[in-house]
């Protein structure tokens, strides 16, 4: 016998635990089709779909993910059975059981339930829903946590203050629905149409917005920290207070949209568009901005400390009093920006074009403006202690009142285009 070294061991032990479930025991499914009878029976994804399953005794059985599109189950004993992820779709449940089973996720589109049916009334609520929509329906503060609403139209509905806590909306319509107040923690919303929605103090936290379509929606004082919200549109929406904190904005659309006071910190903002967005008072402190486009955006007064704005556009920004200490933007396009009373302490400038850019009051010390073009640009009463300007093309900037204390000009082409020799006093 062939002896297993420790490393071999330690490397295959954690792909045995992670193996998938197998599913089904056919011995249940068998012993199922034959007899109707397997309480606590181990089907799993099994593929029941359209069996004749009248009258089965299935207390307590394990159904989860199980096929039973148009099975018929009139009569079936079906109490606490765990139904979650299964397809009940077209299925018969007349006069069956289901006191206390999980139905978490179960698909109940045209499912047919009749009075004598027990089963929760959310459930009741969730088949009517995804089958006939949302007319008449009464969801104020309603308890739908964990349906299965995907592809549901549910366009103007009333959902305010309802617990949507895990539901799944994959592909719903709820353009002009009213969902203030709910609680739609870990919900699933992929490529669902919300616009013009209204989501004002939701929890969304953790949920997935991927891809969704948020046009025009209200997420004012919605938490939406750690959500995935990947390419998703944001046109013109407001998220004025939203906490975006830890969320995946990769690929996002945002333009035009109102951020005004809005947590940003630590999210991932990777090539999203941020065109003509207001983000005045929003905390980007650690974001990820890489390839990101904020053309035309008013980041007046925000702090950018630790972000990574690597490849940023920035283009007619508005940085009026913004907080970028620290931050490397070298080779970015800054030329022609209201740059006033910024502060740029320690920030890495090399080779950034600032051309024409206005830098009054700008708090530049310890910065790196190492052949950067300042050409035209207005230095009145900037911070410059301690600056490296080596080799900086300063033809025609304007210089009133800098405070040079420590500053290297090494190179430097000087505003009458004399050059500052390296070593000179």
């Amino acid at each position: 016998m062939v002896a297993l070294k420790p490393f071999a061991i330690a490397f295959c032990l954690p792909l045995l635990f992670a193996l998938p479930s197998q599913g089904a025991d056919p011995d249940d499914v068998k012993q199922l089709r034959d007899t109707r009878e397997c309480a606590r029976c181990d089907l799993q994804e099994a593929n029941l779909a359209g069996a004749y399953l009248r009258q089965a005794n299935l207390r307590g059985a394990d159904l989860q993910g199980a096929n039973l599109n148009g099975a018929d189950l009139q009569g079936s004993y079906l109490k606490e059975a765990n139904l979650e992820g299964a397809d009940l779709r077209n299925a018969n449940l007349s006069d069956a059981n289901l006191d206390n089973a999980n139905l978490e996720g179960a698909s109940l589109k045209n499912t047919v339930f009749n009075d004598r049916t027990i089963i929760a009334d959310k459930w009741r609520i969730v088949q009517r829903l995804v089958t006939q929509g949302v007319e008449g329906q009464e969801l104020t503060e309603a308890d739908l946590a964990g349906a299965n609403l995907d592809g549901a139209d549910l366009r103007q509905a009333n959902l305010e203050g309802a617990n949507l806590e895990r539901a799944t909306f994959e592909g719903a319509n709820l353009s002009g629905s009213n969902l203030n107040r709910t609680n739609l923690g870990e919900a699933n919303l992929f490529i669902a149409n919300l616009r013009n929605a209204s989501l004002s103090q939701v929890n969304l936290q953790q949920s997935s917005l991927r891809a969704a379509d948020l046009r025009e929606t209200d997420f004012t004082g919605t938490n939406l920290s750690n959500a995935d919200l990947a390419a998703a549109y944001f046109g013109s929406a407001n998220l004025t207070g939203a906490n975006l904190s830890e969320s995946d904005l990769t690929s996002a659309i945002l333009s035009n949209a109102n951020l005004q006071s809005t947590n940003l910190e630590d999210a991932n903002l990777t090539l999203a568009d941020l065109r003509e967005t207001n983000l005045t008072g929003a905390t980007l402190e650690g974001t990820e901005l890489r390839g990101a486009d904020l053309s035309n955006a008013d980041l007046g007064g925000v702090s950018l400390q630790g972000a990574v704005p690597e490849g940023v556009t920035l283009r007619n920004v508005d940085l009026v009093g913004a907080d970028l200490s620290g931050l490397n933007l070298t080779g970015t396009d800054l030329s022609g920006l209201d740059l006033s009373n910024i502060n740029l302490s320690q920030a890495n400038l090399s080779e950034v074009n600032l051309s024409g850019a206005n830098l009054t009051g700008a708090n530049l010390s310890g910065a790196n403006l190492s052949e950067a073009n300042l050409s035209q640009a207005n230095l009145t009463n900037a911070q410059l202690e301690g600056t490296n300007l080596s080799q900086a093309n300063l033809q025609r900037a304007r210089l009133q009142g800098i405070q040079v204390r420590g500053t290297n000009f090494c190179g430097a082409t000087f505003p009458s285009g004399s050059e500052f020799k390296c070593g000179s006093n």
